[in-house]
């Protein structure tokens, strides 16, 4: 399993197609969408499932764990929503912090993470 993170339009979808085949199936995390669609390779926008968790009680790294086996062969994709001002919102502080802890759980279980800035891929695992 691979975890490609950076911030909004940074270039991590290119960047995985690049790296791991332009052919690979996309499955894309909604904003009204609380479970993650396994059909692609690819899962693209994992702070929305994040965001959509938290909204309707669920827990995000308890999730992460009961699914862990179908995440095995997949390349997470997830913005890096933990740089800027800490929003005065506490829904988002929460979302925030849900996905810094969701990213260092993936981290260090997964094979490879990658952190991706103006398209350039830095490999950090």
């Amino acid at each position: 399993m691979t975890l490609i993170f950076g911030g909004a339009y940074q270039g991590k979808l290119a960047y995985a197609k690049k790296i791991f085949g332009s052919e690979l199936k996309v499955s894309a995390c909604r904003e009204d969408e609380e479970t993650l669609d396994f059909s692609g390779v690819i899962l693209t926008g994992y702070h929305l499932l994040v965001l959509v968790q938290l909204r309707k009680g669920i827990d995000p790294c308890a999730y992460l764990d009961a699914y862990w086996d179908d995440l095995r062969e997949k390349i997470i994709l997830c913005d890096d929503i933990s740089c800027g001002v800490v929003p005065v919102d506490a829904e988002m502080r929460q979302w925030r912090e849900a996905v810094g802890r969701c990213m260092g759980m993936l981290s260090q279980k997964v094979d490879r993470v990658i952190r991706v800035f103006c398209g350039i891929g830095m490999e950090l695992k």
